[in-house]
């Protein structure tokens, strides 16, 4: 699962490519939804593929997932080449992801996120000295870091999810704890109780980390729900992008 984000950046046009912007639609197609080393892996590429009827400059960088922090002041333990490209009209391209060397935990995956920064260009150039304000569309892609020693899961890695509801602050959260080094990338959620159905509200990332665990908020706040026979439906993502759903009969939780 990747992410959008639209970033607004007024600012003087300084170099001459960056002539104009046009209105910020998603036009840059990664050939994946997600880049895992594994194995010791040092070095992966990702193909992308500008399916605007217009050019595009490319600014890619990978950082914590904030996306909002200026390329050059991240510190990473992944780096991109090219850090900068143009892509055509219906051009295809690749960045390379390097990773660094730097010392990662070995016992566990890290997560990263690559950022894909798209700029609309157009064919005709304003004057040198007119301010513009260029709009942005940031495209983030998760990295996974798997240490070497550290196997790729297998089928039943999900028997290392456990789901608890709880009362927390006033909210029904479900609980996620995961008992494996994989970080667990959830699509969907789906808590159910006879006829009625409770979708918890979604985040951005929606993973519940190795050895940690993660809340999802359920859209209620009846504190005297009547827990009595509840399920639950997942679908978990896998290294390709595909999701796998699986269900799960919880233990009623205990009242506030």
């Amino acid at each position: 699962m990747s992410r959008c984000r639209i970033g607004w950046l007024a600012r003087w046009l300084l170099l001459p490519m960056l002539l104009c912007c046009m209105r910020a639609e998603a036009g840059l197609m990664p050939e994946r939804t997600r880049l895992v080393f594994s194995q010791g892996a040092r070095e992966l590429s990702l193909r992308l593929a500008n399916t605007n009827p217009h050019a595009v400059v490319l600014q890619s960088w990978v950082d914590q997932g904030e996306g909002s922090q200026a390329p050059d002041t991240v510190q990473s333990a992944l780096f991109v080449l090219p850090a900068v490209q143009r892509l055509s009209p219906q051009a295809i391209s690749q960045v390379r992801v390097l990773y660094t060397g730097e010392p990662l935990p070995t016992d566990r995956e890290s997560v990263f996120w690559l950022n894909l920064y798209e700029i609309p260009l157009l064919a005709d150039a304003p004057q040198a000295s007119a301010p513009r304000l260029l709009i942005g569309l940031n495209t983030q892609i998760k990295v996974f870091h798997r240490p070497a020693g550290l196997a790729d899961p297998g089928p039943q890695w999900s028997d290392a999810l456990h789901f608890r509801l709880q009362w927390q602050a006033g909210q029904w959260v479900l609980v996620c704890r995961n008992d494996s080094p994989y970080f667990a990338s959830l699509a969907s959620l789906r808590v159910s109780e006879g006829s009625r159905e409770l979708v918890p509200r979604v985040t951005p990332d929606q993973m519940a980390p190795p050895y940690g665990e993660q809340a999802f908020v359920l859209p209620t706040d009846d504190a005297a729900l009547p827990w009595q026979h509840p399920r639950l439906t997942f679908q978990l993502i896998d290294d390709d992008g595909r999701s796998s759903e699986h269900a799960r009969s919880l233990m009623p939780p205990n009242l506030p």
